[in-house]
């Protein structure tokens, strides 16, 4: 039906939550201002008529934005009315209700509707205004409308709906039922998802620092055993922030980190596809969280994000993967697969290497074919790159390949590999896809 009028739910409760709450857990009732309940939809006490166009939510305005378009628009019944909503044009409006409003009660709790009713045109004056609104905010508009008549928030525990209540009293700037949504959801306790919002809320909403810390605290101690499979698909949809804060607070045995940090590598690559993004998230945003990679960022740069990697380790750190340390590179893209470099101490009962490996990320979308690998290292006095490994394998090989040099060699006085105190690496990789 095109055509419908909204009424009054009534709220039975006292102090506690409603029955239908998923909890059971008591919620106190907040009341801000005189309550003007008995004037709500009442056509005695309303001066207006508001007309709410429902449209779907990808053709409906953003939530935390502010920026309204007016225009005027003749009316069927010959009634001109004001038009506030921000609708892209063609967008096919789902259903229409109409409610009587009071403006002085509006206005007096919202400098949105204060602006509607009294900005000084013509259209001010007339009977009718409009709003546009996305399907997902029909329920917390209804809220809005209702917290602003009787100055109290439905007595709810469930977090999604409080969280549509929150972003829509901003959109409409209910100040004071944003403060008391704001408070409910610190009071509440938080779901992945609820977190997720509020991560993503806007700097401009009340208490949305305290929110954000308080999902940031949550997602911590929810994932703090993050390599666990049971979350790998929630943790996906988690957005940056909400990854910083689970690999700051959680600090994991060294065991773990080489986990952690393959971890962040498929995480950075399912939510940002363009390399050149990814490759600066991980490298300022993430690798500093791993703590066994933190070293490794600053001293291996790559020079061209490439099929031909340029690196470079100081002389400092590599002393320091005797007797059995590790370090990566910030992972490289080749042909659409992710790549990395790892260097390491290897001891044996013999005699101890320094082992350099490419490793290649599974991508299973990704082009398959047959893998070249070649590493060289510069040497002097040439100061040219030598071939020190050469390989042909396949792509869904996800082996470790590369070679080893003994430590004696790799760090004795009179060594050719090391310049200026460094390590400088040249990494080749070709992929040929199959025909």
């Amino acid at each position: 039906m095109a055509q419908g009028k909204w009424r009054r739910v009534v709220w039975k409760h006292r102090g506690k939550a409603s029955d239908d709450a998923s909890t059971g857990a008591e919620v106190e009732e907040s009341v801000v201002g005189e309550s003007f309940e008995f004037a709500f939809d009442n056509e005695a006490f309303s001066d207006r008529v508001l007309r709410i166009e429902v449209v779907g939510s990808d053709g409906a305005p953003r939530a935390d934005s502010r920026k309204r378009r007016r225009r005027e628009e003749d009316k069927s019944n010959d009634e001109e009315g004001i038009d506030y909503s921000s609708t892209v044009t063609g967008t096919p409006v789902l259903r229409v209700n109409t409610i009587h409003v009071s403006s002085a009660i509006l206005a007096a709790k919202s400098p949105f509707f204060f602006k509607l009713f009294s900005n000084g045109m013509k259209e001010s004056d007339q009977r009718q205004a409009t709003l546009t609104i996305g399907d997902s905010e029909e329920k917390a508009f209804m809220e809005i409308l209702i917290f602003m008549y009787s100055g109290k928030l439905t007595p709810t525990t469930e977090p999604t709906l409080i969280l549509d209540m929150l972003m829509v009293a901003d959109k409409f700037e209910v100040i004071s039922c944003m403060k008391l949504c704001s408070q409910r959801l610190l009071d509440l306790p938080m779901t992945p998802e609820s977190a997720v919002r509020c991560l993503n809320m806007p700097s401009s909403i009340s208490m949305a620092a305290a929110l954000k810390e308080a999902a940031k605290q949550f997602l911590a101690e929810r994932y703090k055993e993050l390599l666990s499979t049971n979350f790998q698909d929630e943790l996906m949809r988690v957005p940056l922030a909400g990854i910083q804060a689970i690999l700051s607070r959680n600090r994991l045995g060294a065991a773990s980190e080489e986990s952690v940090y393959d971890f962040a590598l498929r995480w950075a690559r399912s939510r940002y596809p363009n390399s050149e993004v990814r490759d600066k998230i991980l490298s300022t945003r993430l690798l500093p969280l791993v703590p066994w990679v933190l070293g490794m960022t600053n001293d291996i740069q790559i020079d061209h994000p490439s099929c031909i990697i340029n690196l470079t380790i100081k002389r400092e750190k590599c002393s320091r993967l005797v007797p059995s340390g590790l370090m990566r590179s910030p992972s490289f893209q080749c042909a659409g697969r992710d790549f990395f470099l790892s260097a390491c101490c290897v001891t044996t009962d013999q005699s101890q290497f320094f082992s350099l490996a490419i490793k290649m990320l599974e991508d299973k979308g990704a082009i398959r074919g047959t893998v070249d690998y070649e590493i060289g290292a510069k040497t002097r006095p040439s100061l040219k790159f030598v071939t020190k490994y050469r390989c042909t394998t396949s792509t869904d090989s996800m082996g470790q390949d590369g070679c080893c040099v003994p430590w004696s060699e790799l760090m004795a006085d009179d060594n050719p590999y090391f310049i200026d105190d460094k390590l400088h690496l040249q990494i080749h990789v070709k992929i040929t896809p199959l025909p």
